[in-house]
């Protein structure tokens, strides 16, 4: 990601994740849900929603055949995910060592769970993963009644693991995840900068399950604004309030230069971003991917 360094304002890159069909473009990076609808955790702000539009595999041969399929289909890379177990786990036990020798173009990544043992990185980087993503929780509270996992340790060994052990770390952290309020979130990137300080994405709390306003948008600036300094990339997600506040939060973020790269867009942002003098390219994939090996649309 050498081309997105601090202070270029060359080039907007935008992602379009998953099987999105935005303006006319649809995204070639399905994702997988290795435990169907099935999630033990049930955080407050999902409850299993993000695992509903997501493909379901049962068993480790299903996995290898929907992956073979994808590349036949012409996908460009595939997200692996589904629900935990009550100790924020994924059973990536069952799944990840079939992907080991398994031949594939496609760029696979992996959601590592709240939870994310040492031997479960480990495993992820030899069975080919390019990315795992982590969402990054900088406050005991939040972690223990958002997420239901009472011991901080738990996310402290995480992102540990994942650095250490895994592949590429995707760090994401979630603004107004405290009931739509901004609590930690200046601590979970601090908690990054420790391991890293090359790359985050910075998604915002929606309000579809909790039923609460989002954070205000100043005060998402403003934490864009202290990652900016923090970081040499930070991407804004594809998770975010629709409407007035995605165009006002994508325009006010662009004319400040805070980001390079974003998921999923207005009209007003590519506005934006070409009166800003910068040219916009959009990508078939999730926003965190290398765009060495990405192809363009």
């Amino acid at each position: 990601m050498a081309q997105y360094k601090k202070g270029s304002r060359e080039e907007l890159a935008v992602f379009i994740p998953g099987m999105i069909n935005s303006y006319g473009i649809k995204g070639r990076f399905p994702a997988i849900s290795i435990t169907g609808k099935t999630c033990a955790l049930s955080c407050k702000h999902c409850k299993g929603y993000l695992l509903e539009d997501m493909v379901y595999v049962t068993s480790k041969e299903e996995l290898l055949r929907t992956l073979s399929d994808f590349e036949k289909k012409g996908m460009i890379g595939a997200l692996l995910s589904g629900g935990a177990d009550r100790t924020g786990k994924l059973p990536w036990q069952r799944f990840l060592p079939s992907l080991i020798g398994f031949r594939t173009n496609l760029y696979l990544i992996a959601h590592g769970g709240i939870n994310l043992p040492s031997e479960y990185a480990s495993l992820m980087r030899k069975a080919g993963i390019k990315q795992v993503l982590i969402d990054v929780i900088g406050d005991k509270k939040t972690l223990a009644e958002i997420y239901h996992i009472q011991d901080f340790k738990v996310m402290e060994n995480t992102l540990h693991n994942a650095y250490l052990y895994g592949p590429n770390v995707a760090p994401h952290v979630i603004a107004g995840l405290f009931y739509g309020r901004i609590r930690g979130e200046y601590d979970a990137l601090d908690m990054i900068a420790e391991y890293s300080t090359e790359n985050v994405i910075i998604v915002v709390f929606m309000p579809d399950i909790l039923k609460v306003p989002p954070p205000k948008v100043e005060e998402v600036v403003r934490l864009f604004e202290y990652a900016h300094h923090k970081f040499d990339n930070v991407t804004l997600g594809c998770a975010r309030p629709r409407g007035k506040y995605r165009r006002e939060l994508e325009k006010r973020l662009i004319e400040k230069g805070l980001i390079k790269r974003m998921a999923l867009w207005s009209s007003g942002a590519e506005e934006a971003a070409k009166k800003k003098g910068m040219k916009v390219k959009f990508y078939e994939g999730c926003c965190s991917i290398d765009l060495n090996v990405e192809i363009p649309i």
